[in-house]
């Protein structure tokens, strides 16, 4: 007996782009929000069917196989790359800042630069380097091997199942991930300028609760969230339009990669304009 969906069948446009070459890239680029509104449409059946798979890619995506590098969750990559940020913030800024007298205020720095810019940025590149490239990897080889067409004759619906689930895992993985990332860069710049200065902490954390916002954390937890869903759902497609067997998967792999930073700084511009405005300068004044 056949098994046969219960709902209508998501359908993508041909993968094989027969315009010239002016329109190609229009071309690509309007496939690719057709299969991102698909994936983000298909939400619910995800939730409602698939529940188990999201369970399984978001543990796989937060600790991995438990090591750090190959085959690691991002859990250990961003939580190194938030100690990282807050040591060179810290020592750039702190070094920079005393030549005119003023190194405790490095606090400006990390309360306004390191939550507006550098910790939602780390987040999503570790995330991208990290998950990213096992999704299009994953998928790409799925493609190839033919494994995604063979879904649908098992009831299997492909996007939700294999796309959408891996973007709300995603995240959700990334909003604790993200808001430790952003404590260990606080303590780690408080930590290296008191190393650095060798003297009290008083004036410099004067400087960060001064501009300190909560308005501030929130919006850098929604840039990291939009962040991390524009590159999971570009190595998504890429991967799940990979063809012309390894070769191509490797060859997609790296197309997502350039594809999904490029979209993310792009989008982090925008976001900042949008969020604090193009004057979006501390003022110290009342």
């Amino acid at each position: 007996m056949t098994a046969t969906l219960t709902e209508p069948r998501v359908a993508l446009p041909p993968r094989a782009f027969h315009a010239d070459a002016a329109m190609r890239p229009l071309a690509r680029f309007g496939h690719m929000v057709t299969f991102f509104l698909h994936a983000f449409l298909a939400i619910p059946i995800a939730l409602r069917r698939y529940r188990r798979e999201f369970l399984r890619l978001l543990s796989d995506i937060t600790w991995g196989n438990g090591s750090i590098v190959v085959g690691g969750g991002t859990a250990g990559v961003v939580l190194v790359l938030g100690v990282t940020t807050g040591a060179l913030v810290a020592i750039e800024g702190y070094n920079f800042l005393e030549l005119m007298g003023l190194g405790p205020a490095t606090g400006v720095i990390s309360s306004l630069v390191t939550t507006r810019e550098l910790a939602p940025i780390m987040a999503a590149l570790a995330f991208a380097v990290q998950a990213g490239c096992r999704f299009t990897t994953q998928l790409g080889s799925m493609r190839i091997a033919e494994e995604v067409d063979a879904m649908d004759s098992l009831a299997i619906r492909p996007i939700p199942y294999l796309v959408t689930t891996r973007l709300l895992a995603s995240v959700v993985a990334i909003i604790p991930l993200y808001v430790a990332c952003l404590t260990i860069s606080y303590l780690s710049c408080q930590v290296m300028v008191g190393i650095v200065s060798g003297g009290s902490l008083g004036p410099y954390l004067h400087y960060f609760t001064l501009l300190s916002s909560g308005t501030d954390i929130a919006y850098s937890v929604f840039k990291a969230i939009v962040f991390v869903w524009i590159a999971s759902a570009v190595q998504c497609y890429y991967g799940f339009c990979a063809d012309g067997g390894p070769e191509g998967v490797g060859i997609a792999a790296g197309h997502a990669m350039r594809a999904s930073i490029t979209a993310v700084i792009v989008v982090n511009m925008l976001l900042t304009m949008a969020l604090w405005s193009v004057d979006s300068g501390a003022r110290f004044g009342g």
